[in-house]
């Protein structure tokens, strides 16, 4: 047996518990915490150059906390992502009910509210202006402003009771 896999085979015989033992406080799992130890010792053993031995603990330790870190990455990436686009058809189905339900709410501010509190109802809400700003672009007083959001809401609030 060549020197360089009797190196790595006293370094897995010595110091795997110690290496588990690391990366599972890292990854608070054993069972990925034995697969990150085994794959850092899978590459040393595919690699043609092996540090001294002096260093090739202290470079073992530091392969195994890089692999558990970078797991902890992948294991974040895929819980945003996981969050991000729902998978499950409860929740396909409740952005589907929603998409459904702005549209009713779109086609009704459209087709049934009057030009003048369509506009104002839009400002309002959509660009998010304020009484006076609205009354000063459209030349109605703020009153008026009041007036035409506030029948809006209305029509809205009795067309979708909930």
């Amino acid at each position: 047996m060549p020197k360089r896999d009797e190196q790595i085979e006293a370094l897995y015989s010595h110091h795997y518990d110690d290496l588990l033992r690391r990366a599972c406080i890292l990854l608070h799992d054993e069972e990925d915490a034995r697969d990150a130890v085994g794959d850092v010792i899978a590459r040393l053993m595919a690699t043609d150059i092996l540090p001294d031995e002096e260093k090739l603990l202290a470079y073992v330790r530091s392969s195994v906390r890089f692999e558990c870190l970078n797991r902890l990455k992948r294991m974040k990436l895929q819980e945003r992502m996981r969050r991000a686009l729902p998978l499950d058809d409860e929740a396909i189905e409740a952005h589907s009910e929603e998409e459904e339900q702005y549209r009713e709410y779109q086609q009704f501010i459209q087709t049934e509210l009057t030009p003048q509190t369509r506009r104002v109802f839009q400002m309002h809400y959509q660009e998010q202006l304020k009484y006076r700003e609205i009354a000063e672009q459209v030349g109605i007083s703020e009153a008026a402003v009041y007036k035409h959001l506030s029948q809006a809401i209305t029509k809205l609030k009795n067309r979708f009771k909930s």
